[in-house]
């Protein structure tokens, strides 16, 4: 597909679009639900215990696994754009490049575990699930910060404008590594205080009121999650020029009946990226 450059949908552009506006209806859709069958408190829930009971456990489930579908796109898609563009760059590139696709996609599985498996019936594997999506979303990012860093020199044109970009991602990369350490961190000394106070019950710490031991602490901890997963998002919506300049072709290659050889007059199968030699020596990759 080609398309012009003023369109917001051309290309691969509305992958991170899709996935921003997914995991928002999921996260807004369960936490409503959830509250009017009085499975959550108002105020700062953790976003896991939005999707702890049915029935928004269920869209909990189908959205959040959308999402790490996304995810996996997305991150495919970041992988070929760069190999595609880097074919005969240094080999540090191309290293990273691997190296933060294994990342983004351990955080893609990282958010099929979370939504496979509820912190109220499997509270360990979920667990599990979720610092593998968050930590290996974070060091995503830094590597892909990185990886922008090192092509920014080797490119020629737009020097102004990819630097900002480059600002940009440094500045969501550091926010989501504050967010990540403060989410772990109050949540553990609010657990500790809820304990300490309460006659402590699996589903009691998904109703905090003013009264429990380590409520202050909860609040900043969830608010911290929350901050977090949309940084995550966020850094993704920074691909979105870029990937609007993307098309991703398949050729389907049919085999012959008896021997199961390959036809000769038919195309190779070939999925990868594609972009206009405009758009490869003049805009490249960010």
């Amino acid at each position: 597909m080609r398309c012009g450059r003023a369109s917001s949908w051309c290309g691969l552009g509305m992958l991170p679009v899709a996935l921003f506006v997914t995991l928002t209806l999921s996260f807004l859709t369960t936490y409503l639900i959830a509250l009017k069958e009085d499975h959550i408190s108002a105020a700062f829930p953790y976003i896991s215990d939005t999707g702890a009971d049915p029935p928004e456990s269920c869209i909990f489930t189908l959205m959040l696994s959308l999402c790490g579908f996304l995810v996996f796109c997305i991150v495919f898609v970041r992988y070929k754009q760069v190999a595609e563009y880097n074919k005969q760059d240094v080999v540090q590139v191309l290293g990273l490049n691997r190296w933060s696709s294994y990342m983004g996609y351990a955080a893609a599985f990282g958010m099929l575990v979370v939504a496979s498996f509820q912190e109220v019936y499997v509270g360990i594997v979920h667990l599990v699930g979720a610092m593998i999506t968050f930590g290996s979303a974070l060091v995503y990012g830094w590597l892909q910060c990185l990886m922008t860093y090192r092509m920014l020199s080797s490119q020629t044109g737009a020097q102004q404008q990819r630097s900002r970009l480059l600002g940009a991602r440094v500045v969501l990369c550091i926010l989501s590594t504050l967010s990540f350490f403060s989410t772990i961190l109050f949540m553990a000394v609010a657990k500790e205080k809820f304990r300490v106070t309460n006659d402590y019950h699996k589903n009691e710490s998904m109703h905090w009121k003013e009264g429990d031991g380590g409520y202050p602490e909860h609040l900043a901890s969830a608010a911290s999650e929350w901050l977090m997963g949309f940084l995550y998002v966020g850094f993704f919506l920074t691909y979105i020029k870029e990937f609007q300049r993307i098309s991703l072709d398949v050729h389907i290659r049919l085999r012959l009946r008896n021997d199961f050889t390959f036809s000769p007059d038919r195309q190779p199968l070939n999925e990868g990226i594609s972009a206009s030699d405009d758009d490869r020596n003049n805009d490249g990759v960010w």
